[in-house]
């Protein structure tokens, strides 16, 4: 199978290479201050830590996906060196790219918010003028059905688009014809991509089910907590079952960057592998990675 394939070829390329796994640690220290604060509940500064970081991420992120291209390429090795070669030297075009990817992506935001909105609107004068009934029921399935359909349109676009980023750094493409690569490659390797994206999302459900799970276990403590203090609870109170202890901060944090370090690591490599190995014009690597890719000095 050649998802499986390229799984090899990454594995083989991390496990000559564990120094990719820094390039890794870097990327979630670099994310580890906005999710700090999300998780303190700090008002706003999320949201501009959030910009800030959208603007940082892609220096060390094309700096990564460089060096797992050497690490999987004809080379076999890769270095430090590289993350900061690559990083100045793609991050204009990695940055553009990841601009364009969001101005993709915003307009089905938009549509599902609209739809919530339309949907709102229109089941409360349902509500009013009719007193609800099967009509109502017919009005909130079809507005579910149009909300499946653009959620399935999203999850096709980027099924399409997925290996952009891949292409911006090791194929040196700008930030339209990556686009114009990686949906070249899914569309001649539907089934391939396929398994990839399958294990791809087994790694990410991975990754995120013990942070996940723990907030939303607090968040529903935090829920009963605060309906059984009432509405007479002291706003002290209040706010201390809001959000998370300072303890539990540090130990999601730690394990988020942890969990970072290694599964983006992995996620970055993988990427690369596959792209190379199906690029329209690439040979097929074998598991020592013998395909062709640029070289930051």
């Amino acid at each position: 199978m050649a998802a499986i394939s390229s799984l090899k070829t990454a594995l083989h390329g991390l496990r000559r290479n564990p120094v990719l796994f820094l390039g890794g640690l870097i990327l979630g220290l670099v994310a580890l201050p906005q999710l700090a604060t999300q998780l303190a509940q700090i008002p706003l500064l999320p949201f501009g830590l959030q910009v800030v970081t959208f603007f940082v991420m892609p220096f060390f992120a094309a700096g990564l996906y460089a060096m797992a291209g050497e690490a999987t390429g004809e080379r076999g090795r890769t270095s430090l060196s590289t993350l900061t070669a690559a990083g100045r030297e793609k991050y204009v075009p990695y940055l553009l790219a990841k601009i364009v990817a969001l101005g993709i992506m915003i307009p089905f935001g938009i549509a599902l918010g609209i739809l919530g909105v339309v949907g709102i609107f229109a089941i409360g004068l349902s509500a009013a003028t009719t007193g609800g009934g099967p009509a109502m029921g017919v009005g909130v399935l079809s507005l579910l059905g149009v909300g499946a359909l653009i959620v399935l349109a999203y999850i096709i676009v980027l099924f399409l688009i997925q290996f952009f980023p891949v292409a911006v750094v090791v194929n040196d493409a700008d930030a339209i014809e990556s686009f114009k690569q990686s949906y070249r490659l899914v569309r001649s390797n539907i089934v391939p991509t396929l398994g990839y994206s399958v294990i791809v999302l087994v790694a990410n459900l991975i990754t995120m089910a013990p942070i996940t799970g723990f907030i939303f276990f607090r968040s529903i403590q935090s829920t009963q907590q605060m309906q059984q203090a009432g509405s007479t609870a002291a706003p002290a109170t209040m706010q201390a079952g809001a959000g998370f202890s300072i303890p539990e901060i540090a130990a999601l944090s730690a394990i988020s960057v942890a969990m970072q370090m290694f599964v983006t690591t992995f996620l970055t490599t993988y990427a690369v592998a596959f792209f190379e190995a199906h690029h329209s014009g690439a040979s097929e690597p074998d598991i020592d990675g013998d395909s062709v890719i640029p070289e930051f000095e």
